[in-house]
């Protein structure tokens, strides 16, 4: 009897031990529009399968040069293994003007019609039939985006990119935690919850996968806009299509540790919610000094941050 107990507590701690391997299971891929993130060799040892790309939604039928970064990404992404995540939003352009009245009729801030957005995907699909990820639009609640203040708009894109890429993925929504008030202690999110319930009422779909963008509560080291956030889209699944710790920002003076800091709390947020499935870490290169926002990977000399090990770790 005595032999028999050592053996027989080991196959019950064994046991133990697989749900809790089961549910730290995380999918960690790579946003970056870089199409130089394939040739990096701190990517391939990395070993990171999945990657985002952002495109114009009128990538396939605008003429301009866009659509060669878009081609050769992609056949990068195909010779690595790598499978895309492809998300669509403005026309190319600086949108960060799109704020004031004077712009809006610029191309990147205008909304197009739901025939000019079928016929563009139907164009990108005819020359990428390999791809089978989608992101309907970009960040559709923020102010760089004509979907701004048109949920019904997002709603009516995010249908027929399911049309379009019929039997593939299709990400529904693709929210920016945005505070009421972002300097609030206890912040709110009424603004960005009542677009979603706008977007819910539009949209008659299903709601398998839904894309969110944490940046606010990740580097202010909380939790409670994205878990607002994923209340009010009511998903099976949630891909944080875009997250990252900040290296340097407004307000954020360039600081390895704090963006290390940031990176732990990231996938400490994703793990703990068990419908958070796959994490796209945005992005893989740093940005020169003169840029206002970077939270690459990489310094611009091409040596890793301390934040590349840590998405590492959880990459392997």
């Amino acid at each position: 009897m005595r032999s028999r107990l050592p053996i027989l507590l080991i196959a019950i701690l064994s046991l133990l031990a697989v749900p809790a391997a089961a549910q730290a299971k995380l999918t960690v891929g790579i946003a970056e529009n870089n199409p130089g993130l394939f040739d990096d060799p701190l990517f391939d040892q990395m070993g990171a399968k999945h990657a985002r790309l952002v495109v114009s939604w009128n990538v396939a039928s605008a003429k301009n040069d866009e659509i060669n970064r878009v081609i050769h990404y992609l056949q990068l992404a195909q010779l690595h293994g790598v499978t895309p995540l492809v998300t669509f939003e403005h026309a190319r352009g600086d949108a960060t003007v799109c704020n004031r009245r004077k712009n809006r009729k610029k191309s990147q801030c205008k909304l197009p019609t739901a025939k000019q957005y079928e016929k563009s995907l139907r164009a990108f699909k005819a020359l990428f039939p390999t791809v089978r990820n989608v992101v309907a639009w970009n960040e559709i609640n923020h102010f760089t985006q004509p979907t701004y203040k048109n949920p019904k708009a997002a709603a009516k894109f995010t249908t027929i990119a399911r049309k379009v890429f019929k039997g593939g993925t299709v990400v529904t929504a693709d929210i920016l935690d945005q505070a009421d008030n972002v300097r609030a202690k206890r912040p709110t999110f009424r603004s960005t919850t009542r677009y979603i319930k706008a977007f819910r009422k539009a949209y008659k779909g299903p709601r398998s996968i839904c894309g969110v963008h944490n940046y606010s509560d990740t580097n202010r080291f909380r939790s409670t806009g994205t878990k607002a956030i994923i209340k009010a889209l009511g998903c099976k699944q949630i891909w944080l299509t875009e997250a990252g710790g900040l290296y340097k920002f407004v307000g954020y003076k360039a600081d390895q540790k704090r963006q290390l800091k940031a990176t732990k709390y990231m996938f400490k947020v994703a793990k703990a919610n068990k419908k958070i499935k796959r994490l796209y870490v945005y992005s893989w290169f740093g940005a020169p000094r003169s840029a206002r926002f970077d939270s690459g990977l990489i310094n611009p000399n091409g040596t890793p941050r301390r934040a590349y090990n840590e998405v590492r770790k959880h990459v392997k």
